[in-house]
């Protein structure tokens, strides 16, 4: 059977939806990949224990990630990443799609879950975001328009969740990330969002001329009453409603 579907998952100290997230993603892919990254200061021993029996590849990751800045209960004391710490994020998103033979990825975090299998998965995209209505960035746009990437978006929704294609983003890192390190500085004095995850897996994507697609069975719990019949749910932080 041909492996479609890999995981990843950036893990920080609530191993206990971190280690369900994956048993989620185990429940219908049984042998395909699965990358766990925890950052430097994260529950590497309790993230070990508890995923011992879902065969996992997971590390501890080398420098410190952290969460780019003010969002909801968040507060990172700052507005975005600074290019180093996106960088060794995209960078460990990045290793992990060389050592997979998957076609996609799906970015999990300690509050996204699978609740059936995947069907977008059938169809072919660059990147599969959440719906929304989040207003993509002129300055962004003419980043990925310098590179000779894929410009269209109808905004941005890289959240956790959100599917990326394997190679379209091993493609749009090696063609973007030097000269985003070039010009990382002079655009983040006018869009905080080059330092934002959700964005920014977007962005990689589409300098590698990936399509970007909405995945409509991806659902946050405050859009729809009935999330649990949509096949992933993102941003639910109580995992005794799953």
């Amino acid at each position: 059977m041909e492996n479609k579907l890999s995981a990843y998952l950036w893990g920080y100290t609530n191993y206990q939806a971190g280690s369900k997230s994956v048993e989620t993603f185990r429940k219908f892919y049984k042998d395909e990949d699965v990358f766990i990254r925890v950052d430097t200061d994260g529950d590497i021993k309790n993230y070990t224990e508890s995923t011992d029996t879902l065969s996992v590849d997971i590390q501890l990751q080398k420098k410190k990630v952290g969460y780019p800045g003010m969002f909801r209960e968040h507060d990172a004391g700052r507005d975005h990443w600074p290019y180093e710490n996106l960088h060794t994020w995209l960078t460990s998103i990045y290793d992990c799609c060389k050592l997979t033979h998957s076609k996609y990825m799906v970015i999990l975090e300690e509050d996204v879950f699978l609740m059936k299998p995947i069907s977008i998965i059938d169809t072919e995209f660059g990147i599969a975001i959440v719906r929304n209505r989040n207003h993509f960035p002129i300055e962004l746009r003419g980043f990925i328009e310098s590179v000779e990437g894929n410009p269209q978006s109808d905004g941005y929704g890289g959240c956790g969740g959100a599917i990326i294609n394997t190679q379209a983003f091993i493609k749009g890192y090696d063609i973007a990330m030097k000269p985003l390190k070039k010009q990382f500085d002079g655009l983040a004095t006018r869009t905080k969002l080059v330092g934002w995850s959700d964005m920014m897996l977007q962005v990689i994507v589409m300098c590698g001329k990936g399509k970007v697609v909405v995945n409509q069975e991806l659902i946050e719990p405050w859009m729809e009453d009935n999330w649990k019949d949509y096949e992933m749910v993102n941003y639910l932080k109580d995992i005794t409603q799953l």
